[in-house]
């Protein structure tokens, strides 16, 4: 959309249970936008590990059929999700359900808030005893859901491949309010202001707002981060078809809300799947026996070699394996580029890498 978008592009027992695209709940408080909604297993997978608000049904717990811990009740709860996956469900102090009265909702859609966990839900991680590892949520509260929490729970965009699948329909979008300066880029109407304002999201694009309504104080909000309510319009967002136009995205409000816990972790940090606290800064792990060590990360970039120019003159120890897929899963038009933690300024080189559009994520090599 030219001058108005800035560049920056974008379980032995197995139990698999499970919530569609990250959406957050029709706020009550700006506070419960602060959680994504969950209503499918696809929704699980991305929050996994996160706070969440999910909808679903209310019933028994539904024992495996078949295999090792065949008929068993693990659990007392699940929640029924959109698309058939089901979640075991317990009161967030991890006891059986007793904190909160789940009896009262059997077999009713509800509003569970809460988080979705992941990971070893049944036994311990001692290989030597038997686990399970998959999905369980771990209810904070319970209510009834109402007809609204199905019609008006909205998807929320981060980032603008989020923005992208969201073309002329309401969303939630998080991002910080600027105001809108022409690019004066010589492009048509490049250096009309447009717009007062316009929203930056998370990894960097600015998309332009429409003020719908003079309820909205806008201004008191400038450079602050805030989740919009809008209806993103995407074609002709300027003029019309026999004027002078400009054809993009424009976020029309309806409701903001201050983002007053931020971001946690933000969009590019989520990319490194390394806890870099326990690194010295210098790039060595220190395990509890005082003992250092250093580690090789990989991640996938496109097959180019200006790209790998450009990941060298970040990281100097970058070497590319090309036609390796690597744990990182890179596809036949990417190269597997593997680094060493052992370098000055180890933490700071991974979050320039991070920052890169082209990498999905950065992740600890294991030889094998």
């Amino acid at each position: 959309m030219g001058g108005i978008m800035k560049s920056a592009i974008l379980i032995l027992l197995a139990f698999v249970f499970a919530c569609t695209a990250p959406v957050f709940a029709t706020a009550q408080t700006a506070g419960d936008l602060q959680a994504d909604t969950c209503r499918s297993m696809k929704n699980a997978r991305k929050l996994k590990n996160k706070s969440a608000v999910i909808l679903g049904k209310l019933q028994k717990y539904t024992p495996i059929k078949a295999g090792k811990g065949q008929g068993r009740m693990f659990w007392q709860w699940e929640v029924s999700l959109q698309g058939g996956g089901r979640i075991p469900v317990v009161s967030k102090d991890k006891s059986d359900g007793e904190s909160i009265v789940f009896d009262e909702y059997e077999n009713l859609d509800v509003v569970i808030y809460g988080s979705i966990f992941y990971g070893i839900v049944i036994g311990d991680s001692d290989p030597n005893h038997q686990s399970a590892t998959g999905y369980r949520i771990d209810a904070d509260g319970i209510r009834l859901a109402e007809e609204s929490d199905r019609k008006t729970a909205l998807d929320t965009c981060w980032i603008y491949l989020d923005i992208q699948e969201h073309l002329n329909v309401e969303a939630i979008v998080a991002g910080k309010l600027i105001e809108y300066k022409p690019p004066h880029d010589g492009s048509k109407l490049g250096d009309e202001k447009i717009w007062d304002y316009e929203l930056q999201i998370q990894d960097g694009f600015t998309i332009p707002l429409q003020k719908t309504s003079e309820n909205l104080e806008l201004a008191a909000f400038i450079d602050k981060d805030i989740f919009l309510k809008a209806f993103i319009k995407y074609g002709i967002i300027f003029g019309d078809t026999n004027t002078a136009n400009m054809e993009g995205y424009r976020l029309d409000p309806i409701a903001l809300y201050y983002n007053e816990r931020g971001y946690e972790v933000s969009y590019f940090d989520k990319k490194i799947r390394i806890d870099l606290e326990k690194f010295t800064s210098d790039g060595y792990r220190v395990h509890p026996g005082g003992e250092k060590s250093a580690i090789n990360y990989e991640f996938c970039i496109p097959a180019s070699d200006s790209v790998y120019a450009e990941v060298l003159a970040i990281d100097p120890t970058a070497g590319v394996l090309k036609g390796s897929k690597g744990r990182s899963g890179c596809s036949e038009k990417e190269w597997l580029v593997i680094g060493s933690s052992r370098q000055p300024g180890f933490k700071d080189v991974l979050k320039k890498l991070a920052r890169l559009e082209y990498i999905r994520k950065i992740t600890e090599t294991f030889w094998e």
